[in-house]
């Protein structure tokens, strides 16, 4: 598992909620994965309050070139209630998914989770939400992790002057829970596995 970055080493038929603490890796990470999905021939939806252009400017430093396939970016997104209808494709990413709720309740963010989950089911399509954690509330956070097929996690270990980062995986429907979580570097390249760690 996770040797690769692509679509295909996750649930298919899934709502996946990716989280980090602070920083860009989980932007990083969901645009790798849509990005290898438009190449291998899946219409990807990519959603987010951000500008196009930041979103393509980002992808381009990471040598992803603009919309392989067929990748579409929707930006300047902030209509949280329209997403099940916007969110449309084989993959649909929403990034950031929480920041969009931060002025809503917990129902409105539940209904909408739902309707993913449901879509997901019927329709063989990937969701991938990211999330800053601490956003939304603690319970709001619990419940959302609760609901999705699972949760993968970006962090970032100070160990005197440098910096270690692992990503933590507590939860992915189909696959059996690792024993440690998995180190990783971020390059050009976007981020590279660190094979020296067995991965099973």
């Amino acid at each position: 598992m996770f040797t690769k970055i692509r679509l295909d080493e996750l649930p298919e038929k899934s709502v996946i909620l990716i989280e980090e603490d602070l920083g860009t890796i989980k932007h990083i990470f969901v645009q790798k994965v849509g990005f290898e999905a438009a190449k291998a021939g899946k219409r990807v939806v990519y959603i987010t309050p951000k500008r196009k252009e930041d979103v393509n400017r980002q992808m381009t430093v990471f040598k992803l070139k603009n919309n392989p396939g067929d990748f579409e970016i929707i930006g300047n997104f902030s209509d949280s209630a329209s997403l099940p209808e916007v969110c449309r494709g084989d993959v649909c990413i929403v990034d950031p998914f929480t920041s969009l709720f931060v002025d809503s309740g917990m129902n409105d963010l539940i209904k909408t989770l739902k309707s993913f989950i449901d879509a997901s089911r019927k329709e063989d399509r990937v969701f991938l939400l990211t999330s800053d954690m601490g956003v939304i509330p603690g319970r709001t956070e619990q419940i959302m992790r609760s609901l999705v097929d699972g949760v993968i996690q970006f962090l970032v270990v100070h160990t005197g002057d440098r910096i270690n980062r692992f990503i933590n995986i507590p939860k992915l429907d189909g696959t059996l829970p690792l024993d440690n979580m998995i180190p990783f570097t971020v390059g050009e390249e976007g981020i590279s596995i660190d094979t020296r760690e067995r991965i099973e």
